[in-house]
């Protein structure tokens, strides 16, 4: 197969209790560009979105350029994903583009079909549960019947940045600061610095963006996957399901450039669904904190729920973040590709 085209059939929006009527429309591209792979066999992953409840995903197009592919099912959350393959390898540069077409709701609580709550009360590799997040319960007083106090915890102790160096944006304010010391270690920001560079060097995931709740909790900067792992490792302690969601936020504008992911999540309160949180983006803009504890905003699209992804042919172990491409060259992970996110409009 080289090229599908996928209609989906409307469908209703239901289970949201929602407060207003806000919903957006428009398209999405992914694109990727590979490199020449030498002839050596070449295996490329790319997430693929899926209707549910708050969005409906329609008109999917897929160009391969000439390289094989299948769409997958991850088996353990429900997900779909591309896998584009050739055992021959390229010896030019390939492009593969998938575009779609998103309706995509606001939303408060909401019951999802075919969801199992008791998938989603145990650790993952980065996320664990008990031990020191069952002192940090005790100690704050948290309390199940209050996620509001477990949101309000985690949105006071973490501050968004993500530094990679001295003179990176996010290394001086308004994100970080040189008197401020962060997380339950109580680190500079010249640590964070140091912390990120370590991990860099030795592949490790001591650092923020790789959703660490560890991490997040000693250090108290990071990115969403950080926030929200947190909130994950506190929720499923306190024997609450919670999810982690992964897609892309959508810009103001008619169209433009998606510079990156976004991630959220959710946790469950029995008869009455899943509550969505957005808590690194209630920290970035104080004045929605109350907005994000409860509601998903129409201005994004999910790719991908769940952590530590099974993934047919990948070679290299279960997938902690799954947004970005995933590419292997003889069965090793390869960076040898360039990637960029587009949306649309609708009208």
């Amino acid at each position: 197969m080289k090229m599908l085209i996928l209609t989906c059939f409307l469908m209703l929006f239901s289970g949201c209790d929602k407060t207003s009527n806000g919903s957006r429309a428009f398209n999405f591209t992914y694109s990727v560009e590979l490199e020449s792979s030498n002839n050596k066999k070449l295996e490329l992953w790319l997430p693929i979105p899926k209707s549910n409840e708050v969005q409906i995903i329609s008109n999917l197009i897929i160009n391969a350029d000439d390289l094989n592919y299948e769409i997958k099912d991850e088996l353990i959350h429900g997900n779909k994903y591309l896998y584009v393959y050739d055992e021959q390898g390229t010896s030019n540069k390939k492009n593969v583009t998938m575009s779609f077409d998103v309706l995509r709701q606001e939303h408060n609580n909401v019951i999802y079909s075919a969801v199992n709550t008791n998938n989603y009360l145990s650790s993952y590799s980065m996320v664990p549960v008990g031990k020191i997040f069952k002192e940090i319960i005790s100690n704050n007083n948290l309390n199940k019947t209050d996620m509001k106090s477990v949101y309000d915890f985690v949105l006071s102790g973490m501050h968004y940045g993500k530094p990679k160096s001295k003179d990176n944006i996010y290394y001086t304010d308004p994100w970080l600061n040189a008197e401020t010391k962060y997380g339950k270690k109580q680190v500079t920001r010249d640590e964070v610095v140091s912390l990120y560079k370590y991990a860099k060097s030795t592949k490790g995931n001591y650092t923020f963006g790789n959703g660490n709740s560890i991490y997040a909790c000693d250090i108290g900067v990071g990115n969403c996957t950080d926030y929200h792992s947190y909130f994950m490792s506190l929720a499923r302690t306190l024997e609450v399901p919670a999810r982690f969601h992964m897609g892309f936020p959508i810009p103001d504008g008619d169209e433009g450039v998606v510079k990156g992911y976004h991630c959220w999540a959710d946790y469950y309160v029995d008869g009455e669904g899943w509550y969505p949180v957005d808590i690194s983006e209630a920290d970035k803009d104080p004045s929605k904190s109350e907005y994000f504890f409860g509601t998903a905003c129409e201005n994004r699209v999910e790719m991908m729920v769940g952590r530590d992804f099974i993934l047919e042919g990948y070679e290299n172990g279960n997938i902690n973040l799954f947004i970005y491409p995933l590419l292997e060259i003889n069965d090793k992970n390869s960076d040898a590709f360039s990637k960029n996110f587009s949306f649309k409009d609708i009208d």
